[in-house]
């Protein structure tokens, strides 16, 4: 499967973040929560890190990927990929981030996505999601 949108933050705090393979239910009340999905975050923890997380982003086996900053006010056209137990994530052609899970989550309960965010404020356009 492909997800494609674009994202812009209007903040230097960046944080543009999505869940992928969720319960379409499930959502973050306080500042710790364990999610249904797999959580893509490009400059995340105030522009400081790209993760891809498995349920919990704060967890100890969240893949954390290369230093690539989020500009405020700049639109990224955001990639996520998933084939097999890997995904991956790309914000303009640049690997953000890659999650390879022996148990993927998959079936029900782990078939929506949704756009999420922390407290920056964002924009989500042009979404397609199409099989592989």
């Amino acid at each position: 499967m492909v997800i494609e949108f674009d994202a812009q933050s209007g903040s230097a705090d960046g944080d543009i973040k999505v869940e992928v393979f969720g319960d379409g239910v499930s959502k973050a009340e306080t500042t710790s929560y364990t999610a249904t999905s797999y959580v893509v975050i490009f400059g995340g923890w105030h522009n400081t890190m790209n993760v891809i997380a498995r349920l919990d982003e704060h967890a100890a086996d969240r893949v954390v990927g290369p230093a690539l900053k989020v500009e405020p006010g700049r639109t990224y056209h955001m990639k996520i990929e998933r084939r097999g137990a890997t995904i991956r994530a790309w914000a303009d052609d640049q690997l953000i981030g890659s999650l390879t899970d022996p148990h993927p989550l998959s079936g029900v309960g782990h078939d929506h996505f949704a756009f999420n965010n922390w407290s920056a404020p964002l924009t989500f356009d042009n979404l397609r999601i199409r099989p592989l």
